[in-house]
């Protein structure tokens, strides 16, 4: 039997995010919330650590929603028994957080979806000063191709972008039925360098917010696709698909 998919909340506090960052010598200008909030939750658990995630905004608070093959009861135990106090000091309350495991759909059930991605593509050769191989906006990939006569949708090609990534239903375990983009900006993101002197980069990259319909194929598949997300940066708060009652939006 396929291993249970658990969603998990746990709540961080902004200031103590800032303090994680001091102790990584991150200028506070280059404050990504979700790289720190990335580090929190892989130095106290790692390979269970929730992921991919998204944060929402609580009062004070940051929630982190992912997903993790473990429970809370789980993770709040393995924190308590080895985290480091500073990073325990992050997290709100430890009994705040909490899971539930994800139900097993029947096929032809219509459940909607929440999603923040980043709609990236690679170039598969040099273009207009971008060389081959590099991620670029998938609008941007769009509009070199069509030519500088031809108007093209972002919308629609976000749209797309999505909408062929859900219907590769031997992955998903879903068709789409309907998606929207709610919303778009364009964010400059903190990543850091690999290796012993590792240092903090910034790269921009499309931030957008889908919601829609999808009716399941696969419920074994769907939690499997859950678990890996969609897109590009799912390790920093992209690509956790939240499933939610059927007309959901996001929250304003």
């Amino acid at each position: 039997m396929p291993e249970q998919l658990h969603l998990v909340k746990v709540p961080l506090r902004p200031d103590r995010l800032a303090v994680v960052a001091r102790r990584r010598n991150i200028p506070l200008r280059d404050l990504d919330e979700g790289y720190l909030c990335h580090c929190v939750l892989r130095e106290l658990w790692q390979e269970r650590a929730p992921a991919p995630f998204v944060i929402r905004s609580s009062g004070r608070l940051l929630d982190v929603w992912g997903y993790s093959p473990a429970t809370a009861v789980e993770l709040v135990e393995h924190a308590r028994a080895f985290g480091d106090p500073s990073l325990l000091a992050v997290i709100g309350e430890l009994d705040a957080v909490v899971s539930k495991v994800m139900p097993r759909f029947e096929p032809g059930r219509r459940i909607g979806f929440l999603l923040r991605a980043s709609p990236v593509v690679r170039l598969a050769t040099a273009t207009n000063g971008h060389r081959a191989g590099a991620e670029i906006d998938a609008f941007l990939a769009r509009c070199f191709a069509a030519g500088k006569e031809t108007m093209v949708s972002r919308e629609e090609v976000y749209r797309d972008w999505l909408t062929t990534r859900l219907n590769d239903e031997s992955k998903t375990g879903v068709t789409a039925e309907h998606v929207r983009v709610a919303a778009f900006s364009r964010e400059r993101f903190v990543r850091r360098t690999q290796g012993d002197e590792r240092k903090a980069s910034r790269v921009e990259r499309p931030d957008v917010r889908f919601e829609g319909t999808l009716v399941v194929v696969d419920s074994d598949r769907l939690n499997a696709w859950l678990a890996h997300g969609v897109g590009r940066h799912r390790a920093f708060g992209f690509g956790a698909v939240i499933l939610v009652p059927p007309g959901t939006t996001h929250r304003a």
